[in-house]
């Protein structure tokens, strides 16, 4: 997740109408509660997003028009409150140049519920340049931000194009006031035998404080026309977050461990497994999404 990363791999999107029956509204927001910083309790959405956008196609083998509909659960150690919370994802190609993604994920995480939508797109200038912006929006509750944007430029390198870089930048406000602008790179290699080599980092700066930090990614996957298989890792430095009223983590490292299993079960129908490794000096963080996707 979605930081559930959610992949952040092709990570698949989400889609709308399923979700909006069984999101839970915010709790009020009380002086003591337990607040993670945005940027922390999300898995990464857009990363998610932006990491399929590298790919010549979504998914590989598994590209086209699909929509993947799951459910993810994490426990989270020193009693910070669990995670539990239902998506849906879609991805619509349009035409040979245009490609949509969309993203709901209502969650119930360190004590407190919410929902959130992401839209994305990417167009393909020529054969080579392409770019991606998208959009995150929450309902206002303190687990996500309020308001995430990012964009990024992509070029596919090569006389066989393989080999795809991107640059791009992001900003984020979060319900309690906090800021993050950061610079986002990555350099993809979509090797022979259905492998992809990936490596990435993002510079960030959260306010206040002009707190600067950097993390940086690897994954690779495996892809075949029945399964692919993806094993990530992430690891530096966060801004902060909050624990609660009195308790604050500045500056801290973290890592993220995870690994994606995508199996097809048929011509249309296909399965995803993802296992999820977060730590930090204070709590860790380990859970399992468990979806099911059809394509058309």
């Amino acid at each position: 997740m979605h930081e559930l990363k959610f992949s952040r791999p092709q990570s698949v999107r989400r889609s709308l109408s399923a979700l909006l029956t069984v999101a839970w509204p915010s709790r009020c927001m009380r002086r003591t509660r337990r607040l993670p910083h945005a940027l922390a309790v999300l898995a990464g959405v857009f990363s998610a997003l932006a990491g399929s956008a590298n790919a010549q196609a979504p998914l590989g083998s598994f590209a086209g028009r699909w929509i993947d509909v799951g459910a993810t659960a994490h426990r989270v150690s020193n009693d910070l409150g669990d995670w539990r919370g239902v998506y849906v994802r879609t991805v619509a190609p349009a035409g040979a140049s245009d490609v949509f993604w969309a993203d709901v994920l209502a969650l119930e995480a360190f004590g407190e519920r919410g929902l959130q939508v992401a839209v994305a797109h990417r167009h393909d200038w020529n054969g080579r340049i392409f770019h991606l912006a998208g959009v995150t929006a929450a309902d206002g509750a303190p687990i996500f931000p309020r308001v995430r944007g990012d964009v990024q430029l992509g070029l596919r390198l090569g006389s066989a194009r393989n080999v795809v870089a991107t640059v791009g930048v992001s900003h984020v406000r979060s319900v309690e006031e906090l800021t993050d602008a950061a610079f986002i790179s990555s350099v993809a290699w979509y090797a022979p035998r259905g492998f992809i080599l990936e490596g990435g980092v993002r510079a960030n700066t959260s306010w206040p404080g002009r707190i600067q930090t950097a993390r940086f990614s690897g994954a690779a996957t495996w892809m075949s026309a029945e399964r692919s298989l993806t094993l990530r890792a992430i690891g530096g430095e966060e801004g902060w977050q909050i624990l609660s009223a009195n308790q604050s983590l500045i500056r801290f490292s973290s890592t993220e461990t995870s690994l994606a299993w995508r199996e097809r079960l048929g011509a249309r129908w296909s399965t995803a497994l993802q296992v999820d490794h977060y730590t930090n000096p204070t709590y860790t963080r380990t859970g399992v999404s468990l979806g099911v996707a059809r394509s058309w």
